[in-house]
């Protein structure tokens, strides 16, 4: 069950930091590519605006002198005024180049030579195209040998296609060149964004297993109040602090609780009540068959038929002594005492019957001072029905198998029979009041020994493959490791006893 219980936790965790995560993670994102895609789109409008700048300050005559190669001064002048602005307007490199991808003029004659083709151009043949067209374009980012991140704008520059100068058209391109270094502040950015991210996702863990465990702790402790009822245990009450609608669930749970003890108290009383009012003239009437039995001579036919009668009167006194012992159970006296010495007493009281039928009995324990610390008398009843209820399982000629040992300050017993076996249905309900697969009995006898087990604060369950075997487990606390014990012998050191 606790492994259920961590799986619902487990779950309530992953679920809400999954979704949590996502949503940090989808935002995260979509915050940096908007805030990436404005900026470029900013970036690109600028740099546009400059190119167009530029282009104003060649005039259709000065692009017209260029393409035709009208003089060096017409170049001087023309770089000139691309210097001028690029002082002005802050660009790396500004240049101008014929449809046939000729430099013209530009500001870097270290890295390009005039009348030659720039081997940069090859990449933006359809940039070329466009700008040829008409249109103003903007390249994609590309860096240099250093590692810098430039763009490139493109304008039309307008010029005169016939000697008159009547007829403008686009002769040439100007290509400025602007430096991006200012968007390395995406770059922190993106690492602030990424920081924000798992300092968020780290909190939302934090936060979910907090989360995780309000809601899975009062859980938990529902379900332990429920399986202290499933045993029978309904002394706890069921303590559940929370608010919400896990709180009035724990609030229903404990009134359903009181209700059960309520009536299974006045099943009790009204049980013990039946039980004494039966037994007393089932006493008598033991008494006066048995002394009509006595008064008659061992011929006589009619003896058998009192004998019968006192037997009959014995099996209901057992029965009723059964629902006193479970209507009115006792309070365990724990004290340590050794094991075997009980488990000698319960094979002499059963030497007999297990004779009878043919059984042989094997008690194996890894200790004969093995002690426990319990109620000596309830203990000796539980593993006398144990051991009884093996005897008459296994048939004729076979044997039951009784073992002991003590691990991590614990006795386990365990009580095995090679009968019959108890049918898979059977097994959840072989502890329950009143079920019993005999053809005779209260039912009462195992649920009688679930109760002492448990009240000297001990587990019992049973493991059984039909047609094979059964096997009764029984966990006590060992004498030498028990709570209890330690603390009785602290007493007995202070009194000197």
């Amino acid at each position: 069950m606790n492994e259920r219980r961590n799986r619902i936790r487990t779950k309530l965790i992953v679920t809400f930091i999954l979704l949590v995560t996502t949503l940090i993670v989808a935002s995260a994102m979509v915050w940096y590519r908007v805030a990436t895609a404005h900026v470029r789109r900013e970036t690109e409008n600028r740099l546009l605006a400059v190119a167009e700048a530029g282009a104003l300050v060649v005039d259709p005559l000065t692009a017209t002198a260029l393409v035709n190669q009208v003089g060096p001064r017409t170049q001087q002048l023309a770089e000139g005024h691309l210097r001028a602005m690029q002082r002005r307007l802050g660009v790396r490199e500004a240049y101008v180049f014929d449809p046939g991808r000729r430099v013209l003029a530009t500001t870097d004659t270290v890295r390009m030579d005039v009348g030659s083709v720039a081997p940069g151009l090859r990449n933006y043949a359809r940039e070329i195209e466009r700008a040829l067209q008409g249109e103003a374009v903007v390249t994609e980012p590309f860096s240099d040998e250093r590692g810098n991140v430039y763009q490139t704008a493109m304008v039309p520059l307008v010029g005169y296609a016939d000697e008159a100068q009547t007829q403008e058209a686009i002769v040439a391109v100007l290509a400025v060149d602007l430096s991006l270094g200012f968007l390395e502040v995406f770059h922190d950015f993106r690492r602030t964004t990424i920081l924000l991210s798992l300092i968020a996702i780290l909190l939302t863990v934090v936060v979910g297993v907090v989360f995780a465990r309000t809601l899975s702790n009062p859980i938990g402790k529902l379900v332990s109040s429920a399986e202290r009822m499933e045993r029978g245990d309904l002394g706890e009450p069921v303590d559940v602090d929370s608010g919400d609608e896990i709180g009035y669930l724990g609030h229903a749970l404990e009134n359903m609780r009181r209700g059960i003890v309520r009536r299974d108290r006045h099943l009790r009383t009204m049980l013990a009540g039946v039980a004494h009012e039966i037994r007393n003239p089932l006493g008598g009437i033991e008494i006066f068959a048995g002394l009509l039995r006595d008064e008659m001579d061992e011929e006589d036919a009619r003896r058998s038929h009192l004998e019968k009668i006192i037997r009959e009167v014995q099996h209901l006194k057992t029965i009723i002594n059964e629902f006193l012992i479970y209507a009115r159970p006792r309070q365990a006296m724990v004290e340590p005492f050794g094991l075997r010495e009980v488990v000698d007493d319960a094979l002499f009281l059963l030497s007999g019957d297990a004779h009878e039928r043919g059984v042989e009995i094997e008690v194996e324990m890894a200790d004969r001072d093995l002690a426990v610390f319990a109620d000596v008398e309830q203990i000796k009843r539980a593993l006398l029905n144990l051991i009884k209820n093996a005897v008459q399982a296994s048939p004729a000629g076979s044997r039951v198998e009784i073992r002991a040992h003590e691990a991590q300050g614990k006795v386990r017993v365990m009580v095995k029979d090679f009968g019959a076996g108890i049918h898979p249905d059977h097994l959840k309900q072989i502890f329950d009041p009143f079920f019993t697969t005999k053809g005779s009995g209260a039912g009462l006898g195992l649920s009688i020994v679930r109760s002492i087990i448990e009240e000297n604060d001990g587990e019992i369950w049973v493991e059984s493959v039909p047609g094979e075997k059964t096997i009764f487990f029984v966990v006590l606390p060992a004498a030498g490791s028990a709570p209890g014990y330690r603390a009785v012998q602290a007493v007995a050191a202070e009194s000197g006893a």
